[in-house]
């Protein structure tokens, strides 16, 4: 190959944009890293499976909004999951427990979920 012919390979691939890494999202002392999959509380590292990792990211997108239940199972769940089953009020069970104490993910009677201020 002739380094002219290799400039012009490389330069269509130089001008190729990264595609930007999705942003970090923050609530209080929660921090959530799509990116590395990884979450943070007040320092420590929080083990999450994978639905309660999304659920916890569907309630920072939108800190401070309430989220039905019926929303959370349709962005979190496939489109076979049971409108009826428990799967939402279970797996936001095991993300409080996870979290720990102080709690930060408010239930709002009649309405869903909410993370952050009010």
């Amino acid at each position: 190959f002739a380094s002219a012919g290799r400039v012009a390979r490389v330069r269509p691939l130089a001008r190729r944009a990264t595609p930007p890494l999705p942003p970090t999202r923050a609530c209080g002392d929660i921090t959530l890293d799509p990116a590395r999959r990884t979450v943070f509380r007040a320092g420590r590292r929080v083990d999450l499976s994978a639905r309660e990792f999304a659920l916890l990211e569907c309630l920072l997108a939108v800190p401070g909004l309430v989220i039905s239940a019926e929303e959370l199972l349709e962005r979190v769940w496939d489109e076979a999951a049971d409108p009826f089953s428990s799967a939402v009020k279970h797996t936001m069970h095991r993300l409080r427990a996870k979290l720990g104490d102080p709690p930060v993910i408010e239930t709002i009677r009649e309405g869903g979920y909410r993370i952050g201020p009010s």
